[in-house]
């Protein structure tokens, strides 16, 4: 009677320890899979290639300027960089900051702006002179809660949203990079923000955190608009993921990218992408999305 009591305890301990090594593998795998019912599918494209004709030091973001007709790059070292649609440069310069992170652009003025990784903040740069001429702090708060945490991993993208009933014309937003999606570490979110374009500036000039949504990707890197579908377009890196989301957050679509450390991403008007690689490169894809 002794020996089987010792023999059911030894299986009933072998079944709780698979159990739970099941259960954990489980949660180890779930943490790396995109924690929404959206399936993710490849991107249907067709392939034009890198276009970059001049080396660009770790491109991290980029966008295009319909009315220049040209792609303008920034790095993480600081550079401006502005190339025709098949890669021919234009013109390159330091604008002597540090990690430059992403690139947007106002088609109502045409001004650029730039995120600056760490200060969290927006730099507004002239497209035709590359000079910088205006610097927009960011408040980190948002209705009593610190968003953008001071020391974090810092804004990785951003895009400009045009609105004509807005006082500004338009709001910006600006995806926060995150490599956890646990509760209590920093948050893996993109926010809306208003910066003093029209308005009276404030001194100094700050931008305004309005909304927020969070992803559950880690490792948001670029961002952008599209349009023609109304919708933002995230990019994530580490999962190499393009995910299309409406702006209060709920996700349409996910397709998974073609290359590796896709660090940027811009859409023309002739139905091309353009994808920054920290590698240097600048791919660009025929968009074979249907809308």
């Amino acid at each position: 009677m002794g020996s089987k009591v010792v023999v059911l305890v030894i299986v009933a301990g072998a079944c709780f320890l698979l159990m739970f090594f099941h259960n954990r593998a489980q949660r180890l795998v779930d943490s790396y899979k995109p924690a929404t019912d959206v399936p993710s599918f490849a991107l249907p494209y067709d392939w034009a290639g890198n276009i970059c004709q001049t080396p660009i030091a770790e491109p991290s973001g980029l966008t295009f300027h319909p009315d220049r007709k040209s792609i303008f790059v920034v790095s993480d070292e600081g550079e401006l960089h502005e190339m025709r649609r098949d890669g021919r440069p234009v013109r390159s310069q330091s604008l002597n900051q540090t990690d430059l992170e992403g690139i947007t652009m106002n088609p109502s003025t045409g001004l650029l702006y730039a995120v600056v990784e760490g200060d969290d903040a927006i730099l507004e740069i002239s497209p035709q002179t590359f000079e910088i001429t205006r610097r927009f702090g960011i408040n980190r708060g948002f209705e009593g809660r610190e968003l953008l945490k001071k020391g974090g991993m810092g804004l990785e993208a951003i895009a400009f949203v045009s609105d004509d009933s807005h006082p500004e014309g338009g709001t910006f937003w600006v995806g926060n990079q995150s490599f956890s999606l646990k509760p209590n570490r920093e948050p893996s979110i993109v926010c809306q923000v208003v910066l003093p374009l029209s308005s009276t500036n404030p001194t100094p000039p700050e931008g305004t955190i309005v909304s927020f949504f969070p992803l559950s990707i880690i490792d948001i890197s670029g961002l952008a608009y599209d349009s023609s579908r109304n919708c933002l377009i995230v990019v994530s890196d580490t999962t190499n993921l393009l995910v299309e989301v409406t702006r209060d957050g709920n996700v349409l679509r996910q397709h998974l990218l073609p290359g590796n450390d896709q660090e940027g991403i811009a859409l023309d008007d002739q139905g091309f992408m353009y994808i920054a690689q920290e590698n240097g490169e600048v791919i660009k894809i025929e968009d074979r999305r249907v809308q």
